[in-house]
């Protein structure tokens, strides 16, 4: 309660308890009043006998002509005054008086004491949760997923699971800057599921066993990823991203996506979202992780509402693939060499040609002496919104992935890995808010170009998941 108002309250509270006093101890002694101080009062009025108190004691003054106008409204400035007179000390706000009404409201101010200083603590304690809450973003999804890829027989298995979690959380430090961490839990359970170091036993023939990658640790496995980043603005151009997590190039993220140590720093060149780009990522798998790449590039929308990115990298690698870059821990950890060049150009783009319709092409060339040039050309038919339960997307897709045409590209999905060419047809459904289903099938020739002689085969994949975002 604000103090004018306690204040008027006390006042209120004195005077009829001060003026009922002095009117009963002047009953009391039979003393007569003195004449009115108000012309217009007779002495008959019903309030005749307390206005007079007040008028002695100086709390009430009447009109210059010596009236009281007792039924006219009185005006702010007027009772502003009658509480000035008051509080200079009239017969009822005597020291006696005052502690009086203190102690016989002792228990009660106590109580309200400590209920003001209660309240205060929990006031400072809401208003501390209320900022950190206004300073953290918690967002991220949950998946579910199956698919059968047909992986030419192998011990018929060829399914593969994945039970997946993201986890985000952004923590704003200030107005510039926030600190960023990714939990990702991904039960991976893969089962032979690309085309490099396969062989095909052909019937009746004697041929090498079949050997191809094992994605996942096991039935049993799991993998998690925790990953740490800061990212802001150092002034109103220029922005930086620096630590680990995901990062990617491209709209289909077909040259290069992987986990990576690193660095951003993305310049604006208009007031749009034209952007310059410069960079320095060191992938943290175990198969590549004595790699480095860094470059340079531009993205933005140019045109008539093209959106495109172009980028130019290098790695700290020998061009003809002599040098070591990791181990493959699935292959009793033998080195693995790199033979996809140590230059790269990606060209990336996203149009909206007609209602509804979008285009997607993808394009990346490194300088390796053969296979080095990969191609992903996409149709997509409109957009679903996890917001709106109904929304679909549908789309259709070609690539021609060779074998040292990308750096580490597509490993979010790995639906397609390289060496394959192929379509891919699917779509999006979106059941309830922020529920959302994707279904697809795809199949792509693909040879093992490491052995001579080897035979192209096709492959079929048939996936569904289901994902859970909040």
């Amino acid at each position: 309660m604000k103090k004018s108002k306690v204040l008027a309250m006390a006042l209120g509270l004195a005077m009829g308890v001060s003026a009922s006093t002095a009117l009963a101890a002047e009953a009391q002694d039979g003393a007569a009043l003195s004449e009115t101080a108000f012309n217009d009062v007779p002495q008959g009025h019903w309030a005749y006998s307390a206005l007079e108190v007040l008028s002695k004691d100086g709390v009430l003054e009447g009109y210059p002509d010596g009236s009281f106008k007792g039924d006219e409204t009185m005006t702010r400035y007027e009772m502003a005054q009658i509480i000035a007179n008051a509080y200079k000390g009239g017969s009822f706000a005597d020291d006696a008086l005052i502690d009086g009404v203190r102690q016989e409201l002792s228990g009660e101010l106590k109580t309200l004491k400590k209920m003001e200083k209660q309240v205060k603590k929990n006031t400072a304690a809401i208003n501390k949760m209320q900022n950190f809450v206004d300073k953290l973003e918690i967002g991220g999804f949950g998946q579910v997923r199956y698919e059968n890829n047909g992986d030419r027989g192998y011990d018929n298995q060829n399914a593969n699971d994945r039970y997946y979690l993201s986890l985000i959380t952004k923590y704003k430090v200030n107005d510039d800057w926030k600190v960023c961490t990714e939990w990702e839990i991904n039960h991976n359970y893969g089962n032979y599921r690309t085309f490099d170091r396969a062989t095909n036993n052909k019937a009746g023939t004697v041929g090498e066993a079949k050997n191809p990658y094992y994605v996942g640790g096991g039935r049993a496995d799991s993998k998690f990823y925790p990953r740490l980043w800061i990212e802001g603005n150092v002034n109103k151009k220029l922005s930086m991203e620096m630590g680990r997590k995901w990062r990617g190039l491209g709209f289909q993220v077909m040259a290069f996506g992987e986990e990576t140590d690193g660095v951003t720093l993305n310049y604006k060149l208009n007031d749009s979202d034209l952007t310059a780009t410069a960079f320095y990522w060191k992938p943290d798998k175990k198969t590549v992780n004595q790699m480095a790449v860094y470059g340079t590039g531009i993205k933005g929308t140019v045109g008539h509402g093209t959106q495109l990115q172009a980028h130019y990298l290098r790695a700290n690698v020998a061009q003809d693939g002599s040098i070591t870059v990791g181990y493959d821990e699935y292959y009793n950890f033998d080195p693995v060499k790199w033979g996809c060049g140590n230059q790269m150009v990606a060209f990336s783009m996203l149009q909206n040609f007609a209602p509804n319709l979008f285009l997607w092409a993808d394009y990346s060339r490194t300088n390796a002496d053969e296979q080095n040039n990969a191609t992903s050309i996409k149709v997509s038919y409109k957009w679903s919104d996890l917001n709106t339960p109904g929304s679909f997307h549908l789309y259709g897709k070609w690539h021609n992935y060779k074998d040292n045409g990308r750096w580490l590209g597509d490993t979010a999905d790995s639906l397609w890995l390289d060496g394959s060419t192929g379509w891919t047809f699917g779509g999006k459904y979106v059941f309830a808010k922020n529920v959302e289903g994707e279904l697809c099938y795809g199949w792509a020739k693909a040879t093992n170009s490491q052995v001579a002689g080897e035979d192209s085969y096709t492959r079929r994949i048939v996936r569904g998941q289901l994902d859970f975002h909040f």
